[in-house]
C-alpha cells in the first residue's frame, strides 16, 4: 500500500536510500518527470537522511549537480546580502 500512497495519489518510497534513489533514477530516465516535490517524513531527522543519504547517491550517478556557487543557498542563487525588512518593502509602505 506505501508503495502507491495511503492518502495522496503520488508513489511513496519506503525503503533505504539506495531504494529511493533507484526510484527517482527509474522515473527520471523514463521521462516520466522532470523534478520531484518532495514529502520528507515528520521526524526531525527527514531532510537530514535524504541530503546525507539520496543525494549523494544521484550525484554518483550523474543524476544531480555537484557545481555549487557557495555554502548557502543565497551564494547559489547568486542573492544579495539583506539583513531585516526588504527595503523595497519598507519604502512603498512610507509613501
Amino acid at each position: 500500500m506505501l508503495a502507491h500512497g495511503v492518502i495522496d495519489y503520488h508513489p511513496v518510497v519506503a525503503g533505504t536510500a539506495e531504494d529511493v534513489a533507484d526510484h527517482m533514477q527509474q522515473w527520471f530516465e523514463a521521462g516520466a518527470c522532470d523534478g520531484f516535490s518532495l514529502a520528507i517524513d515528520g521526524y526531525h531527522d527527514g531532510v537530514d537522511a535524504f541530503v546525507d543519504q539520496v543525494v549523494p547517491l544521484l550525484q554518483e550517478r550523474g543524476l544531480f549537480h555537484l557545481d555549487y556557487e557557495g555554502p548557502t543557498l543565497r551564494d547559489h542563487l547568486h542573492a544579495r546580502e539583506q539583513y531585516g525588512h526588504d527595503p523595497r518593502v519598507t519604502e512603498a509602505a512610507a509613501r
